[in-house]
């Protein structure tokens, strides 16, 4: 049997909750999210480095797939996002600035960046080793 003194207590927990989760779900939505696709008539895999603020991660991709990454919420000025990769014996590399809520870059079958990307997030890395 259920009494009416249990019920505000229930209540109370259920907020308790919700407002320790919000800040969570917050930080999810509002992080801008980075992804790059290779093209699925592209040779090979895509070997990538993936640099956000120093923080490295590295992989390889096949045609057809795609990576990414999440940005940072509250972006500074030294803030960025760099990908390097490698295509058939091509290097290549981009310096992103991610925008909310995301942006798609669409890597082409040679390697190089396709029309489709907004060019506006982006910028060359400088020259390659």
């Amino acid at each position: 049997m259920i009494t009416s003194a249990t019920k505000p207590k229930r209540h109370f927990w259920r907020w308790v909750v919700a407002i320790m989760f919000t800040p969570i779900v917050f930080w999810y939505v509002a992080t801008p999210q980075v992804s790059f696709h290779f093209s699925d008539k592209g040779q090979g895999r895509l070997g990538y480095i993936l640099n956000v603020q120093d923080d490295l991660s590295k992989g390889e991709i096949y045609p057809g797939e795609a990576t990414g990454g999440a940005g940072h919420i509250f972006p500074n000025d030294q803030f960025f996002m760099e990908l390097y990769w490698n295509n058939r014996g091509k290097s290549h590399c981009i310096r992103v600035k991610p925008k909310w809520p995301s942006i798609d870059i669409y890597i082409g079958a040679d390697g190089a960046i396709d029309s489709r990307t907004d060019d506006r997030f982006i910028e060359a890395c400088g020259p390659l080793p």
